[in-house]
């Protein structure tokens, strides 16, 4: 079987690497170079913490991944297992927080409801005034997203799969069903054709003739000057859309959660720095007068109902990944990645929207 997968992020290599495994001749189609998009852009929050019970099952099946990988692919990911706290600032948010702890305990994840006070215990300097209510997680923490899709990369490529990047794809070859795709003019033919390209996703399924509507996203992150370790957990607000880290070279990582756009944009903003320095000092009053090195952007798409858009479609040979969003695209993609090769190699033709409550999850 040859598949064609448009996109080079951890959803497009996850896909290409377990096809790979399953014995198919798969190449990968990258518009820009590997880290281009919004896996090469994200804080790497990684955490089963999520509040969509479908994609729960995901989410801690990729941490068993995110163990295991690492030796498969002999490449470091630099996983840092310190925990991840979300905190509320209003009551609406607090008691969405204990309804969504209710729900993942229901599911296997050991998460809990702590008082903000007990943020204390984790970071010392924390503002508990500033909240409400929070919950942790301790399987969770923080994974640097260059290495995963360097990783991914060099274990995809050990097992034969073509990684073109700079390579924009044209067209897709629809004739009763996919025949390929066309770069530069020339035909690779593919009886499989996988769209993973994130905010492109839409301009690609056009090209293919399938429907696809999903939101395009603009967020925007910051990195400051370096300073002693000193925050371990990751710490994402819910109600203000404001989260940070601290990364291994002791820089404060961080950002806003981000909004619709009708053009994809990765101008940064002043508005933004304003914003998440005054919300991110009132949370850890210590971080005041940190010295901002670098501020940069990105896009994602989500699907319309909050979930991925993942299999086959309505056009023969023609299969979606994608409509990750913010909160789960590093999370879900090593598991989801590995489903839908599953879903791929055994010729299966699901609904546009295979991991719905409906069907099975995780195999």
């Amino acid at each position: 079987m040859r598949v064609a997968i448009i996109g080079g992020g951890v959803m497009g290599l996850s896909t290409a690497y377990y096809l790979a495994k399953m014995g198919a001749d798969v190449t990968v189609f990258e518009q820009k170079y590997l880290l281009y998009g919004a896996s090469g852009r994200n804080s790497g929050g990684i955490t089963p913490m999520i509040d969509k019970k479908e994609l729960i099952p995901f989410a801690v099946k990729s941490l068993e991944l995110y163990d295991t990988l690492p030796a498969e692919v002999d490449f470091n990911f630099l996983f840092r297992k310190d925990g991840y706290i979300k905190v509320a600032a209003s009551e609406e948010d607090a008691e969405k927080l204990k309804k969504d702890v209710r729900m993942q305990n229901e599911l296997g994840v050991r998460s809990k409801i702590i008082e903000p006070d007990e943020v204390r215990e984790f970071v010392s300097d924390f503002n508990t005034s500033a909240i409400t209510l929070a919950s942790y997680c301790e399987d969770s923490g923080v994974i640097f997203p260059w290495p995963v899709v360097w990783g991914l990369a060099k274990g995809c490529r050990e097992l034969g799969v073509k990684i073109l990047d700079q390579t924009r794809v044209e067209e897709v070859v629809v004739e009763g069903g996919v025949k390929g795709v066309k770069t530069n003019g020339e035909l690779h033919k593919a009886d499989v054709v996988v769209n993973a390209a994130g905010a492109w996703s839409n301009e690609i399924s056009k090209m293919a003739g399938a429907k696809l509507n999903n939101r395009v996203v603009k967020e925007e992150i910051c990195v400051t000057e370096s300073i002693k370790p000193y925050l371990d957990p990751y710490i994402f607000d819910v109600t203000y859309g404001v989260y940070l880290s601290q990364s291994a070279r002791g820089e404060i990582v961080g950002g806003i959660v981000g909004s619709e756009v009708e053009e994809i944009d990765t101008r940064s903003s002043l508005e933004f720095a304003v914003r998440y320095a005054k919300r991110a000092t009132q949370l850890i009053p210590m971080l005041k007068g940190l010295a901002m090195l670098r501020q940069w952007a990105g896009v994602y798409d989500e699907g319309k109902d909050g979930l991925p858009v993942v299999g086959f479609t309505e056009v023969e040979g023609f299969v979606q990944a994608n409509g990750l969003g913010r909160h789960t695209g590093m999370i879900v993609a090593p598991a989801m990645g590995r489903e839908l090769a599953k879903l791929i190699i055994k010729g299966e033709n699901p609904n546009l929207k295979p991991f719905s409550p409906s069907r099975p999850t995780i195999a």
